[in-house]
């Protein structure tokens, strides 16, 4: 696994533990989930990309 796959999972957790403590802590709104989503769209994109 290389060092940017690292630091792409770390930015998904992040961003999960970010989006579920809003979600508990302010109540349910779509905001943080399309959030979640777009983020969860580009590690995708970048996690397939091929490497160089």
């Amino acid at each position: 696994m290389t060092g940017q796959r690292i630091i792409l999972l770390l930015v998904l957790f992040i961003v999960l533990i970010a989006t579920g403590a809003e979600i508990i802590f302010e109540g349910f709104s779509t905001k943080p989930i399309i959030l979640l989503i777009a983020t969860v769209a580009v590690i995708v994109f970048l996690w397939g990309r091929p490497e160089k």
